[in-house]
């Protein structure tokens, strides 16, 4: 029986070297590597200011041609690597247009040595994943509103500019040193390797991405409510540490805020219920728009009946709430049922005589 041949590694494409100037930006360190490209540190010298740069350069599509070129991997990714370069550049120039404390700041967009650059505000925070990693608790109902608040008010800016983010992931959420949420990388390059089929590192994130983002449900319309399950999936996280199944291997009735009332007791029903409809398989059954979800949020409009907590969810997240005054009060009540025992023995003299 012959052996298996070892299944091909990718080299991985080298970086951008110290010193090498992208227009009027000096490459002064490398802050980071993903699937998609690199993230440089840059100094412009004329504003004697430090830039992040990042360079669209996905390493499965496209690889290093000597110091500075790159180019597709070969016919087969040539087409992926062109039109991920086009949604790269189309949407950095939109995102150049806008401005949001919790978006990211883009200063630039351009096309150069075979690929594409995008100049923004350096973060000097660290991001979502990392700081839970550092937490051993949950955040409250209060943070977790103000976060979601912060990140609605920049996804609706997005979404007015006609933009989906499509990636929101822990990794994509930087925390500042002041608390504030800042969102980053919309996923132009992983929307063309979703639609592709394409999965692993380069395709949908698993846990986070809606049932749309993955090619055999393609016929599902993608828009506002694609970005709102991901919102979903990082509540989720960041109440039980861990992001729900991946939407591709749930079932149709799978909800997941019966999973929610279960384990916690810190949130209010409505936010459960409100998460659960975030999550929501189907796009028609999650919110449609910022405005719906804001409504729902502030007890102005009710929450579907599907992912409303039932009167035994409401009766039993009050047990758990309050069980340990409960069983207090039972043990208050069974020792005062025996005293008044002991007391009734001993006033019909029975209790010296059972002593005996």
């Amino acid at each position: 029986m012959r052996a298996e041949r070892p299944s091909r590694r990718l080299q991985p494409p080298t970086p951008l070297a110290v010193g090498t100037m992208l227009g009027e930006y000096e490459v002064r360190h490398v802050l980071g590597q993903g699937s998609f490209g690199f993230v440089y540190r840059v100094t412009d010298a004329a504003a004697d200011i430090d830039l992040a740069v990042k360079e669209f350069m996905p390493m499965h599509w496209a690889l290093r041609i000597g110091a500075t070129d790159v180019a597709a991997r070969g016919p087969a990714e040539a087409e992926a690597f062109a039109q991920g370069l086009r949604f790269f550049l189309n949407e950095g120039r939109l995102l150049q247009q806008l401005d949001h404390p919790a978006l990211i700041k883009v200063h630039g967009c351009w096309e150069a040595n075979g690929t594409a650059y995008l100049a923004m505000d350096m973060c000097t925070g660290r991001n979502l994943h990392d700081t839970l990693q550092a937490r051993w608790r949950s955040p409250s109902e209060s943070a977790l509103r103000s976060l979601l608040d912060t990140l609605l008010g920049a996804l609706e800016h997005l979404h007015g500019a006609g933009l989906q983010h499509r990636d929101i992931a822990p990794q994509n959420i930087m925390i500042e040193a002041d608390g504030r949420p800042l969102l980053m990388d919309l996923g132009a390059a992983r929307r063309v390797s979703s639609a592709r089929g394409e999965a692993g590192a380069v395709g949908p994130r698993d846990g986070y991405a809606a049932l749309e983002m993955y090619s055999q449900h393609q016929q599902l319309k993608r828009g506002p409510w694609t970005d709102f399950y991901a919102l979903g999936a990082i509540l989720h996280l960041m109440i039980i540490g861990k992001p729900p199944p991946a939407a591709s291997s749930r079932h149709q009735g799978d909800r997941i805020g019966f999973t929610l009332q279960r384990r916690d007791h810190r949130h209010s029903l409505l936010f459960l219920s409100i998460i659960d409809w975030l999550l929501a398989l189907q796009p028609a059954d999650r919110p449609q728009s910022v405005a719906e979800l804001r409504a729902a949020l502030a007890g102005e409009s009710p929450v579907p009946a599907r992912h409303a907590p039932s009167r035994k969810a409401r009766w039993g997240m009050q047990f758990r709430r309050h069980r340990h005054w409960l069983w207090i009060g039972l043990g208050l009540l069974v020792t005062l049922a025996l005293a008044a025992y002991v007391y009734r023995l001993w006033r019909t003299g029975l209790l010296p005589f059972l002593l005996r």
